[in-house]
């Protein structure tokens, strides 16, 4: 009797054996790796997002001492006017350092300056009007970006609806150096984790599966 030759099927099947393994890896090594490259560019701006707010708080707190000292500086004269009893001149008060332009400015409530900046914008007050409340905004001057602080404030002597808004204006290369400082010190050490941990997962899934 002959004998009967075997199948080359199942030899084939044996050298393709391989074959599974290496395709789950991939597959797993993708869904694993695919959200952490998704999630990297979402938490870089969230992260210049905080490092913003971090930057400005500071800077918000002074600027918005500077408007506080001008505020007390507004008193009315014997006709009634507003004025600014500068104890030195403005620009040594409100002074540009070498990183940032201070812009000053007081104005009527219709909008006339009474000392200052004709650069700074005019706003209206909010209807809901906190005693003392120094409120913040961006804006441009001169094309550009400033911070401001304003304050609406009443004197003594004015009546009801008369109020008088004090603003002092900074433009924002200081706080953009320290949100540059933030982000860097975050980031940094995410161009080393994440490679790190690509080469720990590709290890776990090699030693595991294959």
């Amino acid at each position: 009797m002959r004998r009967r030759r075997r199948k080359p099927e199942r030899g084939a099947a044996g050298r393709g054996s391989s074959a599974p393994p290496n395709s789950l890896f991939g597959e797993i090594l993708d869904w694993m790796l695919a959200p952490l490259l998704f999630l990297w560019p979402i938490s870089i701006i969230v992260t210049h997002s905080v490092a913003d707010n971090i930057a400005n708080q500071p800077y918000d707190l002074a600027l918005a001492d500077s408007v506080r000292a001008l505020a007390r500086l507004v008193t009315r004269d014997e006709q009634g006017g507003v004025r600014v009893d500068f104890p030195a001149p403005p620009r040594a008060l409100f002074r540009s350092d070498q990183d940032d332009t201070v812009y000053y400015q007081v104005a009527s409530q219709g909008g006339e300056i009474i000392t200052g900046d004709s650069q700074v914008s005019w706003v209206s007050p909010p209807v809901n009007l906190l005693p003392e409340q120094v409120l913040y905004r961006d804006d441009h001057i001169h094309g550009e970006q400033v911070r401001v602080a304003y304050q609406f404030i009443r004197t003594a002597q004015a009546a009801v609806a008369d109020t008088v808004l004090v603003q002092v204006a900074e433009t924002r290369n200081k706080r953009s150096n320290l949100a540059s400082r933030v982000v860097t010190g975050v980031l940094l050490p995410q161009f080393a984790i994440i490679p790190l941990a690509v080469i720990l997962v590709w290890v776990g899934l090699t030693r595991g599966i294959m």
